[in-house]
């Protein structure tokens, strides 16, 4: 169950979202009663999740995006009627979002979405500016850890550098104390279900 929010808290802001990540949600209700109830305005997913992971909500009445985790199919966003935001921009009621799917390469089996860093290094170079940045696995450095699975994205880093977005939201790692803020840009980590509001002012 999602803590510490009332379905009026914060709405100053210029948009809210809850977001999905690595594991089913426990929000207490269907989605589409916490996206009414809570005052949702869009439905974000940031990987390794199942369509069973998200019943019903192709029924929600609010934009729903997201990329795919390392685990995923390739397939239940767009079955679900979800945008991929994948190497995409994609604007939702003035804000631009763009994203960026699977994780570093950390071993060798071909079903999983992994990418070795110079393959990273291609794909961004198609990554669009965008005021959020949806990702499965974070930047090098910002959430990470040494250890194979969970290591960041070098050439991610450097486009974070570069474009400075307003809010980076990842899920994938496991870190004790979560970057919340990196240079200009605000960290969103998600593991479940979080509501992330987009303040107005930038």
């Amino acid at each position: 169950m999602i803590k510490g929010k009332s379905p009026d808290a914060d709405r100053g802001t210029v948009m809210r979202l809850i977001v999905f990540a690595d594991t089913s949600p426990r929000l207490g209700m269907s989605i589409p009663d916490f996206v009414a109830a809570y005052r949702v305005d869009a439905v974000i997913s940031a990987g390794d999740l199942t369509r069973s992971d998200l019943p019903d909500i192709d029924h929600v009445q609010v934009p729903t995006l997201g990329v795919y985790g390392n685990h995923c199919d390739g397939r239940y966003l767009e079955e679900l009627g979800m945008t991929n935001l994948h190497l995409k921009r994609v604007v939702v009621a003035g804000v631009s979002f763009t994203g960026l799917q699977g994780c570093v390469r950390y071993k060798p089996d071909t079903r999983d979405m992994l990418y070795t860093q110079r393959e990273y290094k291609r794909l961004i170079r198609r990554l669009p500016t965008a005021d959020v940045l949806v990702t499965h696995c974070p930047p090098r450095g910002i959430n990470d850890s040494d250890d194979p699975a969970h290591l960041g994205i070098d050439a991610l880093r450097e486009w974070v550098d570069h474009n400075s977005p307003r809010v980076l939201i990842h899920g994938h790692t496991y870190p004790v104390r979560p970057v919340t803020l990196y240079g200009r840009t605000r960290v969103e980590y998600v593991r479940g279900a979080r509501i992330v509001d987009l303040p107005s002012g930038g």
